[in-house]
């Protein structure tokens, strides 16, 4: 255990969640501990590489009342738990991948766990036990044959290789591997090279050489998916192995050789009604766990759909109060500018009538000669006007209209010079 809590701190040193991973990846050790952690380094379809924590191992699955050792790779990628692992099924020499649902013909795996991976709600110990349940009622890998079938002796009880035992029908530990004449046939590669792109999966195969300390699983005389019901201890030939029998039982090896007989006993009833029982339980499992999926699928979209519209009444009401803040200024505005109306009518009431003449006042004598002089010019102006409209009417005779015409043109240019004279004055521009 030492061991493998200096690889997890080496490991993990460069993650950016490095504690909140390491507690997420001890506790699925803790439960599942034929899983062992390794620093590795993995190559993406894009070529990069990347040094992750590994999880290598196997887990044990229930398959139709027995044990099965399924061996897994979990690579940890470093954003982790906020993104999920990345999933490989990594058979050995004696097995062969299974497609199916979940699993593709490179073994990565597929899950809808994975596809909806939420931290807190998911983590690396419920993904496993979910490939328990899945791999209990889909086997991902099956025998492979090769000449370990025809070279196996007839007699159950013995080996052409001393002192190798059969693969365990219970417990989680590692079986002991195949010897060395016993590899896998030409051409035949136990893992993907660190090189092959798994094709629209967005990940690539294992890096490095593959481990030969997984278990081996047998092969038969023809392809038998893995694993099998009458072949309980994973052995290559179809005689099962020998069982032992308790003195004052009935109980007798099974019927795997032709002309043999077996009794059915109380034990083998009671231990099939535990593993059709166990089947039941698994598929309830799977349809509540489908069933939450989707419900919580159907609350995720809900509460995305609430803050969105939670996002649009923030910005509706931050809005609607600087509206508020301006309307607010608008009308302080308008009740000043009223008052200001009302203190200048008051103001004008409390006068008394208003001279014309004395409305306006210039500042100066030179300003004040020059208003009354235009003001004087401008009544001439009008008055011969008047005289030219009563000479048209006939109201006056010729000579009284030329001799007043003539009075006012002479005094109507001197006031004109006089303008010019104190425009000049004042630095105004001439008249036109």
């Amino acid at each position: 255990m030492a061991g493998a809590d200096q690889v997890l701190k080496q490991a993990l040193s460069k993650y950016k969640y490095a504690d909140i991973a390491r507690r997420d990846v001890t506790n699925a050790m803790t439960q599942f501990k034929d899983l062992r952690p390794s620093h590795d380094s993995f190559i993406f379809n894009d070529g990069n590489r990347k040094e992750l924590l590994n999880l290598d191992g196997t887990i044990p699955v229930t398959y139709k009342g027995s044990i099965y050792n399924i061996p897994i790779g979990i690579w940890i990628l470093d954003t982790h738990p906020y993104n999920p692992p990345m999933v490989f099924v990594k058979p050995t020499s004696a097995m062969q991948i299974k497609p199916g649902r979940n699993v593709d013909t490179n073994g990565k795996v597929d899950l809808p766990y994975l596809r909806d991976w939420r931290y807190p709600q998911s983590d690396l110990l419920g993904l496993i036990q979910i490939l328990v349940i899945v791999f209990g009622e889909e086997p991902p890998v099956f025998s492979r044959q090769s000449q370990m079938a025809q070279s196996r002796p007839p007699y159950p009880g013995t080996s052409q290789y001393p002192g190798q035992a059969p693969y365990p029908m219970q417990g989680s530990g590692f079986p002991m591997p195949m010897p060395d004449s016993m590899n896998q046939p030409p051409g035949y590669s136990q893992y993907p090279s660190s090189s092959t792109q798994y094709g629209g999966s967005g990940f690539s195969g294992y890096p490095g050489p593959a481990s030969s300390g997984y278990p081996g699983y047998p092969t038969q005389n023809y392809p038998l998916q893995y694993p099998t019901s009458t072949n309980q201890y994973g052995g290559g030939s179809n005689l099962p192995y020998p069982q032992y029998t308790t003195p004052g039982t009935n109980t007798v090896t099974s019927s795997a050789q032709p002309g043999s007989t077996s009794t059915v006993t109380e034990e083998h009833l009671r231990m099939s009604l535990l593993s059709a029982v166990e089947d039941k339980m698994k598929r309830r499992l799977r349809e509540m766990f489908e069933q939450a999926q989707a419900e919580m699928n159907v609350l995720h979209k809900t509460q995305a759909d609430l803050v969105k519209g939670k996002e649009k009444l923030e910005v509706m009401v931050k809005e609607l109060e600087n509206e508020k803040v301006e309307i607010e200024n608008n009308i302080k505005l308008l009740q000043d500018k009223d008052q200001e109306v009302k203190e200048v009518l008051q103001k004008l009431d409390n006068q008394d009538k208003l001279d014309i003449d004395e409305a306006v006042v210039t500042t100066t004598p030179l300003y004040r000669q020059l208003l009354n002089s235009f003001a004087e010019e401008q009544a001439i102006e009008d008055a011969i006007y008047y005289l030219g409209e009563a000479l048209r009417k006939d109201v006056i005779d010729l000579d009284v209209f030329l001799k007043q015409v003539r009075e006012l043109s002479r005094k109507q240019f001197f006031l004109r010079a006089l303008i010019q004279k104190c425009r000049e004055k004042a630095g105004l521009p001439p008249m036109a």
